[in-house]
């Protein structure tokens, strides 16, 4: 469009030229030849600036170029995941600019708590001192009472009570109002009459049914009259490889025992036959009818079902029927026992201070109910040994003899 007007302007001012003036003066067709020559230069011209305007608009019309935009929008998921990640980068706290510290002396780190480590047992020469009662005048008693003593020194009062109402009243009284805070309690009549005390720690010990008589509490433990029964059956064992079933009968409210007993006969592959029963007549009832399906009796010296008669009656029995018998005295070997095995009263007084020395200073006495006794005293019957066929091995034949 632009060109068609200046083809315009250029006709026009061509015809109003001065030049055109004079020639129509000279000759009429000098002016038409100058006419039809500007007539023919003009229409030259609009040809070619009407062939430049198709040019322009076959190349350039279809899409004339945009003004150019600041920025592109960005897509729609574009701009939603644009969005999000914005808002997780503003949700996230920016660390503080750290400053580059200076090198200290150690690094602050936080520290594990480290365990406490159990308070360190009082010795023996510096425990204050301790009050002793004594069941009965029995050697299996006064031994024990007599080894405390020796390693006590002057530190220890001793009170026999000897089933005397008068003198247990006194010894309590004296015991409950002394300043001596742990108290010994040797055998079953003590150990009950120290139950009753207040405010002091006891240890009991050469007691075997404590648990009809509810004397394991925070404040007051025992100490075994057995050794650990894996031991005991480990020296049945030797002497009898093949032994396989084991008859065993005590009193009520003996599941820890029983528990403790088949722990240790599974160690050895030996079957426990256990039998609760109330009385001495039915224990030696009981024992008759297991006989035959059993090698061996394991007797345990709990007294509420044992009478002397009772026990005799039961080891003859066991003899006639070639039955093994572990008892808990040497002196049932003579009466047809195969092994005695029994604790040692030095053993006893040693695990005695040892929860004294344990205990000393605590609010509650830690460790175990009962704690087990570490050595035994051991004899064998050869005489039975060889009546039943067994042979003793070479480790046992210094404590084996015929009674």
């Amino acid at each position: 469009m632009v060109l068609l007007e200046r083809a315009r302007r250029m006709i026009l001012s061509t015809l109003n030229t001065p030049r055109c003036a004079m020639a129509a003066r000279e000759s009429k067709n000098t002016c038409r030849q100058r006419g039809r020559s500007i007539l023919i230069w003009s229409a030259l011209c609009l040809l070619i600036a009407g062939c430049t305007v198709a040019k322009v608009v076959v190349v350039h019309e279809p899409e004339q170029p945009p003004a150019p935009l600041p920025q592109a929008e960005p897509a729609p998921q574009m701009q939603k995941d644009k969005n999000a990640s914005a808002a997780r980068a503003q949700a996230t706290p920016k660390p503080a600019p750290q400053e580059t510290p200076t090198a200290p002396s150690r690094p602050a780190t936080a520290q594990a708590p480290v365990p406490q480590a159990p308070p360190e047992p009082m010795p023996v020469q510096l425990l204050p001192g301790v009050t002793i009662l004594v069941s009965s005048d029995i050697p299996a008693y006064t031994r024990v009472s007599s080894e405390l003593t020796k390693q006590l020194t002057k530190r220890s009062k001793v009170y026999s009570l000897d089933g005397d109402v008068d003198k247990t009243d006194k010894a309590m009284r004296e015991t409950q109002w002394s300043d001596r805070e742990q108290v010994v309690a040797i055998g079953l009549a003590a150990a009950r009459a120290a139950r009753e005390l207040s405010g002091k720690q006891v240890i009991f010990c050469q007691v075997f049914n404590y648990t009809d008589y509810d004397l394991v509490t925070p404040w007051m433990k025992g100490v075994s009259m057995l050794p650990r029964f894996s031991e005991q059956l480990h020296v049945w064992r030797d002497l009898n490889p093949s032994l396989r079933r084991v008859a065993l009968l005590t009193g009520t409210n003996q599941q820890h025992l029983l528990a403790a007993a088949t722990d240790a006969a599974q160690s050895y592959g030996i079957e426990i036959v256990y039998r609760e029963v109330h009385s001495d007549k039915e224990t030696l009832y009981t024992f008759k009818r297991l006989a035959p399906e059993v090698q061996g009796l394991w007797l345990l010296p709990d007294n509420r079902v044992l009478s002397a008669g009772v026990i005799r009656a039961l080891m003859s029995y066991a003899v006639r029927q070639r039955k093994e018998v572990l008892v808990f005295s040497p002196t049932l070997l003579k009466i047809g026992g195969l092994i005695s095995i029994e604790g040692t009263e030095s053993d006893v007084a040693a695990q005695v201070l040892a929860r004294l020395q344990q205990a000393y200073g605590q609010r509650e006495i830690p460790g175990p109910d009962v704690l087990p006794l570490t050595t035994m005293q051991l004899q064998i019957n050869a005489r039975m040994a060889k009546q039943l066929g067994l042979v003793v091995p070479a480790k046992y034949r210094k404590l084996a003899y015929e009674p």
